[in-house]
């Protein structure tokens, strides 16, 4: 297996590990976010966003790991979906004001966005390993 093929394996299983944490504990992991719910379709739908669609996009990650002409696809999906987050609650910290459980969560998903970013970009999932490195051309280009 290569080296992106096993970061797409990380990302699979942590996204599906939070999902099914936020599916089945959704009390619990909204009180250590201090948010609360006012009624069972609130928790519902935090279930369905915080839990289902984790479990979905970790499922597309570790589908992606399994072909090695998906690990792209699977990586350019991390990508934004984190770029996304990580943008989103930086915005908030902005509007909002910091904390140090969102720090720390913002830091987690710009290294995991840039990791993301970087092998969506550079993998080489056909050769089974990273690129070659780029050499300068000696010779006429039209030739």
């Amino acid at each position: 297996m290569t080296f992106w093929r096993l970061v797409l394996v990380g990302f699979g299983l942590g996204y599906v590990g939070f999902g099914f944490a936020f599916l089945f504990s959704p009390s619990e992991l909204a009180a250590f976010l201090s948010l609360t719910f006012s009624d069972p379709s609130a928790r519902t739908d935090f279930r369905a966003m915080y839990g289902g669609l984790e479990i979905g996009l970790g499922g597309f990650m570790l589908a992606c790991a399994v072909r090695r002409e998906f690990v792209r696809i699977g990586l350019f999906a991390a990508a934004c979906s984190t770029v996304g987050m990580a943008t989103a609650r930086t915005v908030g910290m902005m509007l909002d004001g910091v904390t140090f459980s969102q720090l720390i969560s913002a830091v987690v998903e710009w290294v995991i966005a840039g990791v993301s970013t970087w092998g969506a970009l550079v993998a080489r999932p056909d050769l089974g390993t990273l690129p070659p490195p780029v050499t300068a051309s000696t010779g006429d280009a039209a030739a």
